[in-house]
């Protein structure tokens, strides 16, 4: 009976040591150690790049930024950017971690040029408010090489590519994509309102929100007028489009070699190696002649469009001074606000209205003509100054282009010589 217990004991004992040897994780195999080594060596990757990490940022909200990263051992990280040419070249320093979220993370926890496109405040990010430019600024890693790292944001899904920089664009990298910007956005600059692209024989209108860096080109192919709209990011040979334009004889990928000359009121640029230039014009190169009757049928809620600066002069916004008219709310063109007449009427926040009564009509190049009828309301004896510079400008008799800007916004530009125009929405 002894012989049998002792026997029974000892096959207990090789079974828990058997439990043991196929159990027991070795040092450095626990999911979390191994997370943990990850890490870290991501970590040395990003602080022993002895020049820093140049990188695009492209986020959700469109366009691309450029940055410089100098990442210390310390959990300090020193940044510029392009963001704002004019500021955001300057050295920043904030705090970054990595840890272990779902994915291995890269964290920018204090406020640093990320986060201003991150921002929900619309003053400061220029993008919606609440959201920003639907940017982040915590990323998990995708890809790391020993000279890149791809990241995608958390939260938005921002793309953000590291490459190693070498000397010379750690010294120089930001300064010359701001050179770049500051010449590109030399167009703001112009005097009319309608700026051309000319490469070799063709001819491009171009619209610019530099503040979202988004471009549209306007040009005529096979007897129709087109138009592209795509963003872009500046580098340090100028700028690359995110999508390029491809046309019947030409596609345009980037605006390289950008350079502003003050005197002649032009950039000069190079497309595929030829050379270029962006000028100003006093028409369009290319109208589109159903956009007039677009606009004009087919007001928001059937109604109207609204405005709330009235005319643009020289690139003087609100040259009348509509906004100094007391209580104005907003300004709306009413289609047919009393048939068959519209209204340009100003409205005030106490419920009061005023403004010219129109006739308007549409030519058959595509221009919208405005003539006086009469008045709606009483004008105030404060803003008729204002009132009556408008209604002056409203009836030139060369009328405006009507452009397209976007879905639901369009200007209205002056055809007598494209120096004044108005936006509606």
């Amino acid at each position: 009976m002894r012989k049998i217990l002792l026997l029974g004991l000892l096959i207990v004992s090789m079974l828990s040591a058997c439990d043991k040897d196929d159990n027991e994780v070795a040092p450095g195999e626990r999911p979390e150690e191994r997370l943990n080594k990850v890490l870290s060596e991501y970590k040395s990757q990003l602080v022993n790049a002895e020049h820093g990490w140049k990188a695009t940022l492209f986020p959700e909200g469109g366009a691309g930024y450029s940055f410089l990263f100098d990442f210390n051992e310390n959990d300090r990280v020193v940044t510029r950017s392009d963001i704002d040419a004019g500021t955001t070249g300057d050295p920043l320093e904030s705090t970054y971690r990595l840890k272990a979220a779902q994915n291995p993370s890269l964290l920018f926890d204090t406020y640093t040029y990320l986060h201003i496109l991150a921002d929900p405040d619309a003053t400061k990010s220029g993008g919606d408010w609440g959201q920003g430019r639907y940017s982040d600024f915590e990323f998990s890693f995708d890809k790391v090489t020993p000279d890149s790292i791809v990241l995608t944001g958390n939260y938005n899904g921002s793309k953000l590519i590291l490459v190693k920089a070498t000397a010379d664009e750690a010294a120089n990298y930001i300064s010359r994509i701001s050179e770049s910007a500051e010449a590109f956005e030399s167009i703001n600059n112009f005097d009319l309102y309608f700026k051309q692209l000319r490469v070799g024989s063709q001819s491009f209108d171009i619209k610019v929100n530099t503040d979202l860096r988004i471009i549209t080109f306007t040009y005529e192919e096979g007897g129709s007028v087109k138009t592209f709209t795509t963003s872009y990011f500046y580098t340090p040979e100028g700028l690359t489009l995110l999508q390029p334009l491809v046309s019947e004889s030409l596609t345009i990928r980037s605006l390289n070699a950008l350079e502003f000359d003050a005197e002649r009121s032009r950039i000069d640029l190079t497309v595929n190696g030829v050379a270029a230039s962006i000028r100003e014009a006093s028409k369009p190169a290319n109208v589109d002649p159903q956009v007039a009757s677009t606009f004009y049928n087919n007001p928001p809620n059937g109604a109207y469009w609204q405005t709330f600066y009235g005319f643009t002069a020289e690139g003087e916004r609100d040259a009348f001074n509509v906004r100094a008219i007391e209580n104005l709310e907003l300004i709306t063109l009413y289609i047919k606000a009393s048939p068959p007449y519209d209204g340009f009427i100003f409205w005030t926040t106490d419920g009061g209205f005023f403004g010219p009564a129109l006739r308007s009509r549409i030519t058959s190049d595509g221009r919208i003509e405005f003539s006086y009828i009469g008045d709606f309301g009483t004008v105030p004896e404060q803003a008729a100054p204002a009132v009556k510079a408008t209604l002056d400008q409203l009836v030139i008799p060369e009328g405006y282009y009507v452009i397209r800007t976007s879905n639901n916004t369009y200007d209205l530009v002056s055809a007598k010589d494209g120096k004044t125009w108005i936006s509606f929405q």
